[in-house]
């Protein structure tokens, strides 16, 4: 990666050059403690290497600096995408069915419920590309700024609609549950009253 090669060539020059650049100055320093005949040449010599040191040592921080932010937008980029398609693909895994009887229903009932727990792990991810949105839109302007906001919107809004349709589905999955389960109780209270009925016809008549 460019960056981590830029890190390792920064760290790299930085050390050696200041090597040499101390061993320059000590020289310099030598010759002005001897009491060259050319002391101030040297002198002048030696502010305008540390000078273009220094001017050097900002050009690589600035560099860093770039390449760092640079990394950073493009993480966030592929974050974005990321889980984005992991969203949209949870809405797609929502199925329309709730179950023919009593039984099919608290199965999808007990499914549904795992499947809010994966859903809920998508979370972490989603408020990361939020907060670093967030983060971003304040280093960047213009359409880059509008770039990361459209990024960030994107993942937002999906996320609402994944929670809702969620929702929905727990929602009525209950009342289908609650549905069957009053049918069912309805069916054994009839059956119940069948057999007092055919008890009661079953006896005898008083004459």
């Amino acid at each position: 990666m460019l960056r981590d090669k830029f890190r390792e060539f920064s760290r790299d020059t930085s050390s050696i050059g200041q090597e040499r650049v101390d061993g320059v100055n000590g020289l310099a320093d030598a010759l002005i403690a001897a009491g060259h005949s050319e002391n101030a040449t040297v002198a002048e010599w030696k502010d305008g290497l540390n000078e273009a040191w220094a001017d050097l040592l900002e050009l690589i921080d600035t560099r860093s600096q770039m390449l760092a932010a640079s990394y950073e937008l493009h993480r966030f980029y592929h974050d974005a995408r990321e889980t984005l398609a992991q969203v949209q693909h949870k809405q797609k895994q929502l199925p329309d069915e709730v179950g023919r009887d009593l039984n099919t229903a608290e199965a999808m009932q007990r499914m549904h419920t795992t499947y809010e727990h994966d859903i809920q792990a998508l979370s972490a991810q989603v408020r990361q590309v939020q907060e670093d949105a967030a983060r971003l839109e304040k280093a960047y302007a213009g359409e880059k700024a509008a770039d990361i906001r459209r990024h960030e919107r994107a993942v937002s809004e999906a996320w609402a609609e994944l929670r809702g349709s969620s929702q929905g589905r727990r929602r009525l999955l209950l009342d289908t549950v609650d549905k069957f389960r009053f049918l069912r109780a309805v069916r054994d209270l009839l059956l119940w009253m069948d057999g007092v009925r055919l008890q009661i016809e079953g006896q005898e008549r008083p004459r």
